[in-house]
C-alpha cells in the first residue's frame, strides 16, 4: 500500500543546491510501518517512519548523475508576458462580494501533512489557490509531478499530492527548490497546469510574477527566486541576492504602474523574506520596490519554515511592510524560534508543538486564509488540524493600510465556508 511521504525525511533540509541533491539520494527507499501511533485524526493514511541513514558510496552515482542532470547548464528562459502575449498578467477580480484566497508556502513536500492542508483549503473553497514556492527536494520533473501536480511516480512507492484548485485561478510562485533544478520542470510542468479558470479549464500561468486587482485592493506576486541561484560553487562564496529581474521591473512600469496616490491597498507575495526576526534577510527586491510604493504594504512570504507576524518595518532604501511568514505549508517546522535580530518585532510567533506519529519535536504545519470584502482584507491563519490560531482585519482609506483586528491565541475551528 502506498503512502505519504515523512516529515523526518525533510528536517533540518539545508538551503543548498549540492546539499538538498544530497538528501535527495539519502531520502527513504522503503516504506516501513511506523512503530508509534498516530495522533492526527486526518482520514488520511498514516505516514511512514523515515530513518536517514548515512550517505554512503553506494548512493554516489546517483547523486552525481542527478546534480549533472538537472543542475548543471543553463536557467530555463525567463518567460514574461511580452513573450507569451496570451495575457498581461493582471486579472480582475470582482469588487462586490467576497474574494477567498488561500495561500501556503513550503506547501510541495507529499507528506501527509501537506494532504491535510491541500484538504483544508479545498474545503475553504478560494476564488484563488496561491503556493508561495518551493518542491522538495529540488523541483525536478519526478518532484514537480509527485508532490505539486498529483501525479504518481514512475515507483508507485508515494501517494502523489495535488495542490488544490480555486474556482476562479490557482498560481504558484518561483521558489529557491525549484531554481536547484534551473526552474526547468517549474516553467515547463507546473505553470502550463495552472493559471486562470476559463470555461471550466485552467488556462496556463504565463510567467513566474502576476497581479489580481478590483477597485479596492492590487495583490501582486513576485519572483525572488530566478535570481536565486548563481553558478555552482561560486554561489556559495557570493550568494545571490534574490533580485527581481529586469523584465519583472518592467512589466511592473509598463503593465501594472502602481502610482503613489493609488486609493488601492497594495498586498505583495513573494517566496523570500524581506526581513526576518530569525534568519537571512533579502532586501534587493524591496530596494527595487521603493521606484513603486510609499506607503506600508501587507507582504506575504515563505522560505522560512515557520508562521510569524511582524509588525511594521523596512530598511532605510527600502519600503516599510507588515511581513507575513507563512512557510510553514508542508516542511517540518523546527523549534524552538531562536531569535537572531531584535529590531524585527512580531506580534505573533507559533512556539507550540506539534504531536505527530513520527514523534518528531516540530512545530504545526498550516497556511493562510485571505477574505476580501470591498475595502476590508480579513486574514486567518489556520493550522493542520483545521484551528484557526491567528486572526487580523485591515481596511485600506485612500491607499493606507489600518488594522482593524489583531487578534493571536486559538480562536476558533475553522469553519468550512459552504
Amino acid at each position: 500500500m502506498s503512502q505519504y511521504k515523512d516529515l523526518s525525511a525533510l528536517r533540518k533540509l539545508p538551503r543548498s543546491p549540492a546539499l538538498s541533491y544530497l538528501r535527495k539520494q539519502m531520502r527513504p527507499r522503503k516504506r516501513r510501518p511506523t512503530r508509534i501511533a498516530p495522533v492526527l485524526e486526518t482520514g488520511l493514511p498514516e505516514p511512514v517512519r523515515a530513518d536517514i541513514g548515512a550517505f554512503t558510496p553506494a548512493h554516489l552515482w546517483n547523486f552525481i548523475s542527478h546534480y549533472l542532470k538537472h543542475r548543471l547548464g543553463r536557467r530555463h528562459p525567463f518567460p514574461t508576458y511580452k513573450t507569451r502575449r496570451v495575457t498581461n498578467g493582471v486579472y480582475q477580480m470582482h469588487a462586490d462580494g467576497e474574494i477567498r484566497i488561500a495561500l501556503a508556502g513550503d506547501w510541495a513536500t507529499g507528506t501527509v501533512e501537506a494532504a491535510k492542508i491541500a484538504d483544508l483549503i479545498e474545503r475553504f473553497k478560494p476564488h484563488y489557490a496561491i503556493h508561495l514556492g518551493d518542491v522538495y527536494y529540488v523541483g525536478d520533473p519526478v518532484e514537480v509531478a509527485e508532490n505539486f501536480l498529483g501525479i504518481p511516480s514512475p515507483s508507485g512507492h508515494y501517494i502523489p499530492c495535488r495542490w488544490p484548485r480555486g474556482s476562479l485561478g490557482s498560481f504558484a510562485l518561483n521558489g529557491n527548490h525549484e531554481m536547484y533544478s534551473l526552474g526547468t520542470a517549474y516553467f515547463s510542468k507546473m505553470l502550463p497546469a495552472l493559471g486562470p479558470i476559463v470555461n471550466g479549464r485552467a488556462r496556463g500561468q504565463a510567467a513566474s510574477f502576476f497581479c489580481l486587482e478590483n477597485a479596492h485592493w492590487r495583490i501582486i506576486a513576485l519572483d525572488t527566486a530566478y535570481n536565486s541561484i548563481g553558478l555552482p560553487l561560486l554561489e556559495y562564496f557570493w550568494p545571490p541576492d534574490g533580485a527581481l529581474p529586469a523584465e519583472l521591473m518592467d512589466w511592473l512600469r509598463e503593465v501594472v504602474k502602481p502610482a503613489r496616490d493609488d486609493p488601492r491597498g497594495i498586498v505583495l507575495l513573494s517566496h523570500h523574506q524581506y526581513f526576518s526576526r530569525f534568519e537571512r534577510w533579502y532586501t534587493r527586491p524591496a530596494k527595487q520596490l521603493t521606484e513603486f510604493f510609499s506607503r506600508p504594504v501587507l507582504w506575504f512570504w515563505g522560505h522560512e519554515h515557520r508562521l510569524a507576524i511582524y509588525r511594521a518595518f523596512g530598511i532605510d532604501d527600502g519600503i516599510t511592510a507588515y511581513g507575513r511568514c507563512i512557510g510553514h505549508g508542508g516542511m517540518p517546522v523546527e523549534l524552538p524560534h531562536a531569535a537572531r535580530y531584535e529590531q524585527c518585532v512580531t506580534d505573533f510567533v507559533d512556539e507550540r508543538s506539534y504531536p505527530n506519529a513520527e514523534g518528531l519535536q516540530i512545530g504545526f504545519n498550516g497556511f493562510a486564509r485571505l477574505s476580501l470584502q470591498q475595502e476590508r482584507l480579513a486574514a486567518e491563519y489556520v493550522d493542520v488540524l483545521g484551528t484557526v490560531i491567528y486572526s487580523e482585519a485591515w481596511t485600506v482609506e485612500n491607499g493606507t493600510l489600518k488594522r482593524l483586528i489583531n487578534e493571536p491565541g486559538l480562536v476558533e475551528r475553522a469553519e468550512v465556508t459552504q
